[in-house]
């Protein structure tokens, strides 16, 4: 194939090198750049070096025989892009004796390494299905530049992007260790750093893409790089060696179009040629993180009241027990529940939980003004202290006189506000409770969808259940949850071939019989208790059937120090592994498994970093290391590892647990009602022992999640001495380890 060492058609070359030395005066300007097959920002099958706009999150799913993908993608950062994949290779089969085709998970990532100026080309490096078994491996560096509707790419490839052979491996020269492409590890799930940028080639591929002044509408042409290796083996469906992909060429050209459902939203049409005789078609979804979409709530201006009433403790019981009913109640109307209202000489303070307002700030500048219109005359401040499950998560203060004068203009200026400020309760003091609180018994019933990727049977393994809800509040921070699971409808008839592996009891990997013996079955029951021990100082105990697969008895503990931005935990559970059918019977595992937290946020991206270290489920020990970036939407994305004393031949297929997670405030999806609840999606390339933690707890989220979305208290400036953070000194170490300090800050 004397072809496959052609030298890259010469227009690609002489048209790039054109625009990069000679055109200085092109604006960069936003255009829509899409996806290639695999999922990456780039052309048809190859990658560019542009990337999506910051905290892009899209989803979507490719063809092009005998390949199928499924992809989710994430803007981790401006300069940083990640795809997770799933690729089905119709050529073979999952493995010897399996009924069902190939399939590789793959996790591919491109860093942006200089945007684009007038003359220097944007440039990148990427690294795709670098880890596992690399069954489509290959790293590329790839530059591109535009001239005005018409963006131009050229790259060097390795690995898979290498099979045309262009020129000998450049890095070579370097080190005879380059020249040798590395090998794949048996149990899989490592990182494939010893195969990074090697073998014995490299090839070039590019391409352009033009925008055409439709609106949304564009054309991709490129020269790719790869021989697809990989498809030459035993055919799936016809029993017998054969070559399943035949190359005619290798131009590909493809038209992409982009259809706005909403100003955030878009949803991508792709359809091409490939290889000279294969049809490609593409379908992706992709919002961004960091776009709030409409507005949908703002405060408006209001004139508050006049007080009239005379101060609680001059008024009679039965006008203090009016003034009360009647805030409880204008309160319940706006979607509060009132714990308390504490008259505290001229300040009045409502403890108050909600579930209504995502926004907090709106929630305070609602209930403040509600407190306002009923206090009497001799307030002159008001604190409002939001509860969640018992635990105060935000105490805000403001005078009367400021909030009026803010509310008379619109929206309450945060700025006014004064946070987690605790005022001393005087001799005279009065807290009058709400005495239709407790004991108080709440329900829901909502549709649950759960689900199993990538089994030796079957791809994907689904249920729709419903899960009845109930909850008993016998007093603040002390109530009984239970959770039982009614399943609609699955597809488990398939679903018996179970094949754990590793060295731990199956403290996790016997999932599958968990979902087939219990398909309906009591998900939780349990006691919570949760207390305020002082305003730095959480506690949690819980007993009960914890979760679906293990009950037990066990607790946290949290310190969180004023105004810093780490926090350190502490928890320990026992617990006994309950039986399949999730009744009320155990097994005989049990085991003891705690940890200690750390957790801390840095100075930049709002990045969150934690780690644990302690005992797990299956008795492994080591540590839990996880990085989540919160965005402008209040959205997290992150990623989890467990690196514990069970190595690769103890852990099985793998080699170590991980999890990529996502978190979505449902408040995102809802057009004239709001909420605070979240949905939240894990997703592990596969379900194994080590490294497992009992699913309970997470005191740390209810304390930070009203704190948290506040700018003002997230964001606190860092500030070093009087100087501020700037954006061009994010990253220097003094700045972190500022947030170790004892000492609160200002």
């Amino acid at each position: 194939m004397a072809n496959n060492k052609a030298k890259i058609p010469t227009f690609l070359c002489s048209t790039f090198l054109f625009i990069t030395f000679f055109e200085n005066s092109l604006a960069q300007e936003t255009s829509p750049y899409s996806y290639n097959s695999y999922g990456i920002v780039g052309l048809i099958e190859t990658p560019t070096a542009r990337t999506a706009a910051d905290g892009q999150l899209a989803f979507g799913i490719s063809t092009e025989a005998p390949y199928n993908r499924l992809y989710g993608r994430v803007q981790f950062f401006p300069w940083l892009e990640g795809v997770i994949r799933y690729t089905e290779g119709k050529y073979k089969a999952y493995n010897p004796g399996s009924p069902q085709t190939w399939k590789d998970k793959g996790i591919d990532l491109k860093v942006r390494l200089f945007q684009e100026g007038d003359i220097m080309p944007a440039v990148a490096i990427g690294l795709s299905d670098f880890g596992g078994t690399g069954a489509y491996a290959s790293e590329y560096i790839v530059a591109n530049k535009r001239l005005s509707n018409f963006d131009f790419t050229l790259g060097m490839g390795f690995g898979s992007l290498g099979e045309r052979a262009h020129i000998k491996n450049p890095f070579g020269s370097l080190d005879d260790r380059f020249k040798t492409r590395g090998g794949y590890n048996t149990y899989g799930g490592k990182l494939g750093f010893n195969r990074l940028f090697t073998g014995e080639n490299a090839a070039f591929f590019g391409g352009v893409e033009y925008f055409t002044p439709i609106p949304n509408l564009s054309l991709k042409l490129e020269y790719d790089s790869s021989l697809y290796s990989d498809a030459v083996g035993y055919n799936f469906h016809y029993n017998k060696p054969s070559k399943n992909i035949e190359i005619e060429s290798p131009i590909n050209f493809a038209l992409n179009y982009g259809y706005n459902t909403s100003k955030r939203d878009q949803v991508l049409f792709t359809l091409g040629f490939v290889r000279g005789n294969t049809i490609m078609a593409q379908v992706g979804v992709h919002s961004n993180l960091n776009d709030l979409g409409l507005i949908r709530r703002v405060m408006g201006a209001e004139e508050l009241k006049e007080p009239t009433l005379e101060p609680f403790l001059s008024l009679n019981e039965e006008w203090q027990k009016y003034l009360v009913d009647t805030t409880i109640w204008q309160m319940g109307n706006a979607g509060y529940v009132v714990h308390s209202l504490t008259f505290n000489d001229n300040e009045i303070q409502a403890e108050i939980s909600q579930s209504a307002y995502r926004d907090p700030l709106f929630s305070l500048d609602l209930a403040s003004r509600i407190i306002a219109n009923n206090a009497p005359v001799n307030i002159d401040t008001i604190t409002i202290v939001n509860l969640d499950m018992g635990i105060e998560s935000i105490r805000s203060s403001i005078s009367r006189e400021a909030l009026t004068e803010s509310v008379r203009r619109g929206p309450l200026d945060e700025k006014l506000l004064e946070f987690n400020k605790v005022t001393p309760l005087s001799l005279n003091a009065i807290t009058k409770k709400n005495e239709y609180m407790y004991p108080h018994f709440g329900w829901s019933i909502n549709p649950h969808m759960t689900g199993t990727l990538q089994h030796q049977v079957q791809f994907y393994f689904w249920q729709l259940e419903a899960l009845i809800s109930t909850n008993i509040a016998i007093k603040p921070g002390l109530y009984i949850n239970t959770v039982y699971g009614l399943n609609i409808d699955n597809n488990y008839e398939n679903y018996s071939w179970h094949i754990p592996d590793g060295s731990l009891h199956h403290v996790r990997q016997d999932r599958r019989l968990y979902l087939t013996e219990g398909e309906s079955g009591l998900r939780k029951m349990s006691m919570e208790y949760l207390v305020n021990i002082n305003s730095n100082l959480k506690a949690m105990f819980e007993i009960g059937y914890l979760e679906w697969m293990y009950g037990g008895v066990g607790g946290e503990i949290l310190y969180t120090p004023d105004n810093k931005h780490w926090a350190l935990g502490i928890d320990a559970y026992w617990v006994k592994q309950r039986d399949f059918d999730q009744k009320f019977g155990f097994q005989d595992y049990e085991t003891i498994t705690g940890f200690l937290s750390f957790y801390y946020d840095l100075p930049f991206y709002d990045l969150r970093f934690k780690t644990s270290v302690g005992r797990f489920l299956g008795q492994d020990k080591g540590m839990d290391v996880d990085v989540s970036r919160r965005f402008q939407t209040g959205a997290r994305v992150g990623a989890r590892v467990a690196l514990t004393d069970c190595d690769a031949s103890c852990v099985g297929e793998g080699s170590f647990n991980k999890w990529i997670y996502f978190q979505l405030p449902m408040d995102l999806f809802y057009q004239k009602a709001g909420t605070r609840g979240r949905a939240g999606y894990s997703w592990a390339p596969l379900t194994k022992d080590a490294g497992q933690k009992v699913a309970a707890g997470g005191l740390y989220y209810l304390v930070t999640n009203t704190h948290e979305e506040f700018d003002s208290l997230r964001k606190e400036q860092w500030d070093i001495g009087s100087e501020k953070q700037s954006e061009s000194k994010t990253w220097t170490l003094k700045k972190i380890m500022s947030g170790f300090s004892m000492t609160p800050k200002d």
